[in-house]
């Protein structure tokens, strides 16, 4: 029974990892909406507005990104990468913090696996911003037969 429950702790753990590795390209945005959406409801508006100012920052960062992806200058267009690579990179950091003090007792090696993963999800989430904005060449067009 223990062995079973040992299994399962660590297959969560595994699917949590998976979890916060896909989504760590979104960091950036939802930390910029939850921090506008925060700072609109604390200021006395209600849920509502604070939910449609959080929702309008997230989408005009994404958009904003966008945009500079596409810039000529290569320091325009590594501007975005740095900033979901270091968001990345910060959630990465606690994220693996949390399910390294659920499994091991705290010390150097929870510091150790946390920074290592902070790197791994933060340089991650620049690669797949790079791949997936980079303006890869899209697949040529098949022959015509005519």
């Amino acid at each position: 029974m223990i062995v079973i429950a040992a299994l399962t702790v660590l297959i969560a753990a595994v699917l949590a990892a998976r979890l916060l590795y896909s989504l760590s390209l979104y960091a950036l945005p939802l930390w910029c909406g939850g921090t506008i959406a925060w700072w609109t409801f604390a200021s006395g508006a209600g849920w509502t507005l604070a939910a449609c100012a959080g929702l309008a920052a997230a989408t005009l960062l994404l958009v904003a990104a966008h945009l500079l992806a596409g810039a000529r200058s290569p320091v325009l267009r590594l501007v975005p990468v740095a900033g979901f690579g270091l968001c990345g990179g910060v959630a990465g950091y606690h994220a693996a913090h949390g399910l390294a003090l659920a499994l091991l007792p705290d010390g150097l090696i929870v510091q150790g696996l946390s920074l290592a993963a902070a790197m791994l999800i933060g340089s991650a989430a620049a690669l797949r911003w790079l791949t997936v904005r980079g303006g890869a060449t899209p697949s040529p067009n098949p022959p015509s037969w005519v």
